[in-house]
């Protein structure tokens, strides 16, 4: 690895504040880029400390930089300390890929890492000149500020003490949003306010780290009441993020309607090789679709990656209304799904399997117009296998299916009975599209058939 001078990084620093070709700024400051190596090997063994006093790097900087309008310099020694902070415990710095956050002394980085992004801010609200052109810069150091923050907690549990670094970056994280939405420059090329949507998804990470998923009401209502306009302009990444924290958000206040909305944008935004992220938006759009009765596609479930073994038995259970089988693998799964936040609306999506129960049950039965609820009970018994359920359980069950929709017509609770519609007694799940009547008819066929091998297996098997 080439060494990277103090004089080497004023000149691409240069080169990017000029606006030319080269670096660009955020990747001058950018924590993860193959130039960090380079400039730790840059500054002179002596002062590869952290703490090492009368830098000879800093004074290169101001130098080089202090008639550059802006606080370039200071930054500049700020971003070398964070290098230094995270490469003077390594052996060998030339060895291997830039360092993780969690790499090096992460506390040290992070206090440095923090100071950078507070003088970036301080000269961001308080120069008169359009800064709408250093968002990007914002963007990325605020980022590694972030992962620095995590890293640095992380130490601090390891050295049994309370971790702070997150719980203070997400302050700093707010003046920083604050600072874009509240941006009045009118023209759109030197706005801040673009970066308004990218701070707040960095600030919903760390409320989601932080336990504290309750803050983010005050970011989307910041937003809304700001009626920003050109979400269409940022970067589709952005987009793609912000929409799904819109959609984790709606989840998490059970409203699944405008989840599943938020979650399908985002899946339709989502770049088709971003695997993680799309298994992320899979896991929560996936239950969502099952509670309303809709099942994934082949397709949609190859996308998901491992969440494949996790779902395909709750699907071919509900598919054949095996509610023992369904039951069984809810168990067998409860800690994933508890880990993610889905366990509850799977279990939800269990009335779907009993609707398809009953509903098999029916077909069985010819397609009466009527079903005595004893009958109703047997074949619940036998699906379940839960021989507890009475005739007033049978009947909660079936007036519950009935008043969510799952099943079209009313029980006679005089008669012992469950009077079903003409029309349609079990109702698709909207959006419904009829096929035809060459579909209905090769599914009447398939259902004839399906009946026939049941009636024949239980003759062979009294």
């Amino acid at each position: 690895m080439v060494a990277l001078s103090p004089q080497g990084f004023c000149s691409q620093l240069d080169m990017a504040l000029a606006g030319h070709v080269g670096r660009s700024l955020p990747d001058c400051f950018s924590i993860s880029e193959a130039h960090v190596v380079g400039l730790f090997l840059g500054v002179h063994p002596a002062e590869r400390l952290p703490n090492t006093n009368g830098w000879a790097y800093a004074s290169v900087y101001q130098q080089r930089l202090r008639n550059k309008p802006g606080p370039w310099a200071e930054m500049a020694v700020l971003h070398t300390q964070v290098v230094i902070a995270q490469f003077y415990l390594r052996p060998d710095p030339t060895v291997g890929a830039p360092p993780l956050p969690s790499e090096g002394d992460s506390i040290t980085a992070c206090a440095k890492q923090h100071e950078l992004v507070n003088a970036l801010y301080k000269y961001l609200v308080s120069e008169q000149k359009p800064t709408g052109s250093l968002v990007p810069l914002l963007l990325q150091v605020c980022n590694d500020l972030r992962l620095l923050s995590i890293a640095a907690d992380d130490k601090y549990l390891a050295q049994k003490q309370k971790p702070r670094a997150l719980e203070e970056t997400s302050r700093l994280l707010q003046k920083c949003f604050s600072a874009c939405l509240n941006d009045r420059n009118g023209s759109v090329n030197e706005s801040k306010k673009p970066g308004t949507w990218y701070m707040a998804t960095l600030l919903f990470k760390t409320y989601f780290r932080l336990k504290s998923s309750h803050l983010c009401k005050s970011i989307v209502r910041g937003i809304n009441a700001a009626g920003l306009t050109g979400f269409a302009a940022i970067p589709k990444g952005h987009q793609t993020t912000y929409t799904y924290y819109m959609g984790v958000l709606a989840f998490l206040r059970e409203d699944y309607t405008e989840a599943e909305v938020q979650f399908s944008n985002a899946l339709g935004m989502v770049h088709h090789r971003a695997f993680k992220n799309i298994e992320r938006i899979l896991s929560y759009l996936i239950p969502i679709m099952l509670l309303r009765g809709i099942l994934p596609t082949q397709r949609n479930l190859k996308k998901a990656g491992r969440l494949e073994t996790i779902y395909r038995p709750f699907i071919e259970a509900y598919k054949s209304g095996n509610v023992q089988a369904y039951d069984q693998h809810l168990l067998y799964t409860e800690k994933r799904l508890m880990e993610r936040g889905t366990y509850l609306v799977v279990e939800r999506a269990r009335e779907g399997v009993v609707r398809n129960l009953i509903k098999k049950a029916w077909i069985l039965e010819g397609k009466p117009p009527r079903m005595s609820v004893a009958d109703l009970r047997r074949y619940c018994i036998a699906g379940s296998g839960d021989e507890t359920v009475d005739s007033d359980e049978m009947e909660c069950i079936l007036a519950n299916l009935i008043g969510k929709g799952f099943i079209k017509g009313y029980i006679s609770h005089s008669h012992g009975m469950v009077v079903l519609s003409k029309d349609r007694p079990f109702p698709w799940a909207a959006p419904y599209r009829p096929l035809g009547a060459a579909a209905r008819a090769d599914r009447d066929r398939r259902e004839a058939e399906n009946a026939k091998k049941v009636m024949v297996s239980a003759a062979a098997n009294p």
